[in-house]
This record gives C-alpha cells, structure tokens and sequence, in this order.
C-alpha cells in the first residue's frame, strides 16, 4: 500500500454522488461572487469529489493523492510559485486535474507554454484559459490525463456551474483559511477517493467509507507543517469538519461526548500496528447522544432489539453494563496479527483469570463496527482493565513486556485517537490533527 496523506482516518476516516446530486446552484448564468483565496475553485467541474487548495504550485504538490503524482514531475519555473488547485473526478476511475495561476505578463505565459510541452512529454493534456475578472483578463493553466476533464472544466466555467456552487461548501470553505494549502473533500464521495486497500488488514471498506460518509457533511484539512525525514516527509493537518446541527450525522454525538483521559497509550504492546481509543467523559451522555444519531438515521429500532437479545443472553442489557461500569475508556489494538479490546471501567471491577466472556457483542453494539474483531470469546480483568478477545490473544498481550514507544501520544483532554501504520489523527481539547509520514 501507498503511503500518501489520504492514509488514514479515522484517522480516519471515508462513495461519489451523481453529478446531478452534486449541483444545487442555478443555470441562470449569473457567476457566484469569487471567495478570497479560492478563486480558481471556478475551474473546477462541479462533480469532484475533492480539491486541494495550494498556496504555492510547487509546495503544495506534497499534498497530492497517487493519482496525481505524476505531476511532481514537471518544472514549473516561474509559476512555481503561483496558487494552484488540484481536483479529483471519478469516472470509473479517479482522474486529477490541476489549475494553475498562469498570471497575465508575456514572461508567465511563457512559461506556461513550456509546462505545456513538457506535460505532453508525460502523456498529459493541457491547454490554457482566460477568465475575465475585475482587474482584467487572466491566464490560468489546466492539465489532466484526461482531455474531457479539461472540456468539462470549461464547460462549467462558461456556464458558471463550478464546484463552488455545490450545495454546503460554502461552509466548508467557511472553516477554511485564505492562505495555506487545504484539502477539502465531501464526505459521500470518500469511497472513490480511498484506495482500494487502504487499511484493509486492520477495518473493512464497508465499516471506513461508512463511518466517514455517516460523520460530518464535509471535512475540510489545513496543512499546518511539513518536516523533512529519512526518504520522506511528515506532513501535519488540522482537521476541521462541516456537520448539520441535528443528529443525522455522529459527529454530533463526539461533540456531545466531551474529553477524558487516555491511558491505554502506556500498555501497547511492540509491534502495534493499529489503535482506535475512544475516551469517555460521560457515558450516560454517550450513550444517549448514539442513541440520538441512531434514531435520526433509522436505526434506533435495531439497535434497541440488539440490546434486548444480548440482555437475554448474557443476563444484562449492554446499556445498563455500561452505566455500572461507568466505562471511562474503549480501545482496539492489533499487534502482530492479532487483536483485543480493552474497556477502562470507572468503578473498580472484580479481577478474574482469563475465562469466557459473558459480554461478547457489547463493545460493539455500544460503541459500532469500529471496535468490533474477529473473536471475543474470552475475557481478563486486570490492572483496572478488561481485555477481551480470543483466548491465546489475551494471554499474549498479557504477556507482552516490550512496550510500543510512541512519538507523540497525548493523556489529557482527549476525545479520540486513531494509530494506523505511519498515520495517527488525534483529536485533543484544543485540535484536531492529522500527521502523516509520506515516502518521496
């Protein structure tokens, strides 16, 4: 697997709509006011899926998908330094374009000709276009593997049905700043965006794409810094999400939830390849926000049937479980192909040995298919910690003396924390951030 910045969520985090879905403005033919800073959004055709706003050309390449790299490899000259977006559209497959301010002197047109040659070198098409604005006409430069992306670009530019009239990215841009390099993406359109194995040794494409179309409207991610190391560079996002104020969408329900404590960062074991930790500062108020957001997507009835059928299996309902053991913490780890879930209680539990577990489908039912593995048949109660999993993955994390060393793990005021490979999104009282190392 690739590593780009996409690699994540959860951290990440996330399938296209209809190009008819995608269009809610007018044909009236009357241009939207141009937004400081995303000007050359009126390029873009009004299906992407996604678009990274670049500050400067040549820096914000590092932003880009696989897809796009390819355009690493041409010389911008003079133009390096120009703002440039970049958008992706899915037809059949996901297919890049890239709009760069090409200005209006006779030495930037030239310059654009020159990358226009050297982009058909690389079996590109390109082609230049004029805009007229306020301060008079002026060049930008589009290029894209894709000839018809380019006709549609201009297509919706003429007809002023770019990508800045979709319906809510008004607000997404809202949470965007004017200078720096921003990824913006709708959520529904996460399933195209994803490679195809992206951390599919840890989630399965169904449960990532879902939860992330289910959790906000549209995410918008500001590259905050870059950091040079080894063969690659860490690059540094501050995630901001675009949510409706009613429930249909669960990032209600962690704006609800509020911030705990994470200890489970001290007992991972070595070779920890992928961690979800949820803390939880009320889960009487978690519980009841997630019954809130089930409710608005149609989905209180099962959820309240499962509870029944766990009740008359293990004796209790999941609900009130959880309010007796107050819980404080949930978390699913995997190390060297196996796995456990630990829940933190707030009110001392009874220790036991490892023995079969008499809460099998709680975790999940209570908190979703994200914590959910392949077998949680057996359970131990120890250090003020109930792991649960198969029998020898139990008895092996128990076992595990070498613990991982974490680059940066925080403990205090956190709401969530997604470990997957060489990403990690952490989202503490005072962000949400996403780092991710990419090789060259």
């Amino acid at each position: 697997m690739s590593k780009t910045w996409i690699k994540t969520l959860a951290a990440l985090a996330a399938s296209i709509l209809a190009s008819s879905c995608w269009f809610s403005g007018n044909n009236s033919g009357e241009s939207l006011p141009e937004v400081k800073g995303f000007e050359l959004l009126s390029y873009v055709p009004s299906d992407a899926c996604g678009v990274i706003v670049c500050e400067k050309a040549a820096a914000g390449l590092e932003n880009l998908f696989d897809s796009g790299s390819v355009f690493r490899e041409l010389a911008y000259g003079r133009l390096a330094d120009s703002r440039m977006v970049i958008s992706y559209h899915f037809v059949g497959e996901l297919i890049p374009m890239i709009a760069v301010d090409a200005g209006k002197s006779q030495a930037d047109s030239k310059q654009a000709v020159e990358i226009m040659e050297s982009a058909a070198e690389h079996g590109l098409e390109a082609r230049i276009v004029q805009k007229p604005t306020r301060y008079g006409r002026r060049n930008v430069l589009l290029i894209s593997p894709s000839g018809s992306i380019l006709d549609a670009a201009e297509r919706h530019m003429d007809a002023h049905t770019s990508v800045l009239e979709v319906e809510g990215l008004t607000d997404a841009l809202e949470k965007a700043p004017a200078r720096g390099d921003v990824v913006i993406f709708r959520n529904d359109a996460i399933g195209n965006l994803l490679p195809k194995d992206f951390l599919s040794k840890h989630i399965t494409r169904k449960q990532l794409v879902g939860f992330i179309k289910g959790y906000s409207e549209w995410t918008v991610m500001h590259l905050e810094g870059t950091e040079t190391a080894g063969k690659g560079v860490y690059l540094t996002y501050d995630v901001r999400t675009v949510q409706p104020d009613d429930f249909s969408k669960s990032a209600q329900v962690y704006e609800i939830q509020g911030y705990g404590e994470s200890k489970v960062g001290s007992m991972l074991p070595q070779g920890t390849t992928y961690v979800v930790d949820q803390p939880v500062a009320s889960i009487e108020n978690l519980i009841d926000a997630r019954k809130k957001n089930l409710d608005a997507r149609g989905g209180l009835n099962k959820f309240s049937n499962t509870c029944s059928q766990l009740a008359r299996t293990a004796g209790i309902d999941p609900v009130k479980w959880a309010m007796e053991t107050d819980i404080k913490e949930v978390a699913k780890v995997q190390w060297r192909g196996e796995e456990v879930v630990l829940i933190r209680p707030g009110k001392p539990l009874v220790a036991h040995n490892v023995r079969p577990n008499h809460h099998r489908g709680f975790v999940t039912t209570l908190f979703g298919q994200g914590y959910a593995i392949a077998d949680e048949s057996y359970a131990v109660c120890i250090g003020n910690w109930l792991i649960m999993g198969g029998e020898e993955a139990v008895k092996h994390f128990l076992a595990s003396e070498v613990k991982q060393k974490l680059h940066y793990w925080p403990t205090k005021g956190v709401k969530a924390i997604v470990l997957a490979d060489d990403c990690q999104l952490t989202w503490i009282r005072s962000e949400l951030r996403f780092d991710v190392y990419r090789t060259y």
